[in-house]
């Protein structure tokens, strides 16, 4: 897995970008267990100059330890790893992602730019007309990447060696964050912490797919997300010999779910209420005294995912008081709304068009319908006077997100890398 030098030509870069997207994609992890995924990262990076940041010397400085309490020691037997893997996934000490700094030869301003790196527990699609298994790179470890991430990976790798390639060259630093756990909207949360982002200037995170297109969108927006696991606390009892004596927390969950799903909607933008994942695990003959479900809440702004919050509260909490018995709320994960800052869309829409992409397939912005957690770091650079923005790589995704047959158009990801290193050439000499 030698980084290619001087790959300018666009066939050539290509087939690097698919061959490292092809290997990620045939071993996708889910969050938090990217140690191989990880590993391959920093091997391809430790041959370029550039600096490391993995492991302990990632989050020996981390300033809210309580984040990472969360997360716990997720290491398996990896019997069976070359030794150079596995020697990589030992100096992890049981944490993923990795960051790496490369220095331009000259000052100037900081820019970040943020890959996630994680897979789903969807089994892959075994159809003659799914690509990935008719050319033989699906998955073979039960996971998936069927969200574009093992492109994101790639396009990270490929920008990585661009810029160390011309850094002599280039003005200012380069930050490039392989962020862990992006699709339990947590990672991000994690390295917005990091002491390298109060650094940046100019900070980009990019997705392949979202809409069935072949466009660029400037600045996407995503909805804030609050997750919950939701449990009522009852008593049981004989459901023929004494019903009256048990308090019922079935049917309080069930109360509560109606009414969930009845919650007004925002006049001021979109939201969304799901609940999942229910369960009382009481015989037929037994009043329930406990019931549990997972509850997910959205909306368009922050303000808005607040109002269904308090909303939600009350209604769990009258629906506990209706039958006399209990309710906790315990919070699984959030996410945040960030605000594109309308200067980079500016610089992104010339980028696009200075690597010759038509302003006809050029979108100034577009709310998605889902939750993104790099909206942590955007805010985080916007709170300390840097600028942000969220780029769509779009392309058909034949089968759509987190879908057995999901895939994408391989040749874009030259598309965006050239944008990216675009990006970064064109305002390198702009004031930090």
């Amino acid at each position: 897995m030698n980084p290619s030098h001087a790959l300018t030509d666009d066939d050539q870069m290509l087939a690097e970008l698919k061959n490292l997207r092809r290997m990620f994609h045939q071993r996708p992890e889910i969050g938090f267990h990217e140690f191989w995924t990880t590993a391959k990262i920093c091997e391809y990076l430790s041959r370029l100059n550039c600096t490391l940041f993995y492991g302990d010397s990632l989050y020996r400085d981390f300033p809210e330890p309580e984040l990472l309490s969360q997360w716990t020691d997720n290491r398996t037997d990896r019997a069976g790893e070359d030794q150079q893997t596995q020697s990589w996934i030992d100096q992890l000490n049981g944490r993923t992602g990795v960051v790496a700094w490369i220095e331009g030869g000259e000052p100037g301003p900081t820019f970040g730019f943020r890959f996630d790196i994680d897979g789903l527990p969807i089994a892959e699609s075994t159809e003659k007309t799914h690509r990935p298994f008719s050319q033989g790179f699906h998955a073979i470890n039960g996971n998936m990447h069927a969200c574009g991430h093992d492109g994101h990976m790639a396009m990270g790798l490929v920008l990585a060696r661009l810029l160390v390639e011309q850094a002599p060259q280039l003005q200012g630093n380069y930050y490039l964050f392989f962020q862990p756990a992006e699709e339990a909207i947590f990672g991000g949360k994690i390295f917005s912490k990091l002491p390298f982002v109060k650094k940046i200037d100019y900070f980009f995170a990019i997705h392949i797919g979202l809409i069935p297109s072949r466009n660029v969108i400037c600045g996407l927006s995503f909805l804030a997300d609050k997750r919950y696991q939701v449990t009522f606390r009852g008593r049981s009892a004989h459901a023929g010999a004494e019903p009256e004596a048990g308090r019922n927390a079935l049917l309080a969950a069930c109360v509560a779910v109606t009414q969930l799903y009845a919650l007004s909607r925002h006049s001021q933008g979109a939201s969304r209420i799901n609940v999942g994942g229910f369960s009382a695990e009481n015989a037929a003959n037994i009043i329930a005294d406990k019931a549990r479900f997972e509850l997910d809440l959205r909306g368009e702004t922050n303000a808005i995912c607040d109002y269904l919050d308090r909303r939600a509260r009350e209604m769990i909490r009258g629906a506990a008081q209706m039958h006399a018995l209990k309710a906790d709320m315990t919070f699984v994960a959030d996410a945040e709304t960030a605000v594109n800052s309308p200067e980079l869309i500016q610089e992104v829409k010339k980028a696009c068009l200075d690597i010759g992409i038509e302003e006809e397939a050029i979108v100034d912005r577009f709310l998605v319908s889902g939750s993104e957690d790099a909206t942590f770091i955007m805010n985080e650079v916007l709170r300390n006077g840097g600028l942000a923005t969220y780029i769509g790589l779009c392309s058909p995704t034949y089968g759509g997100h987190h879908n057995e047959t999901f895939d994408f158009d391989e040749d874009l990801l030259t598309r965006g890398v050239r944008l990216l290193y675009q990006l970064a050439n064109n305002m390198m000499d702009k004031p930090a």
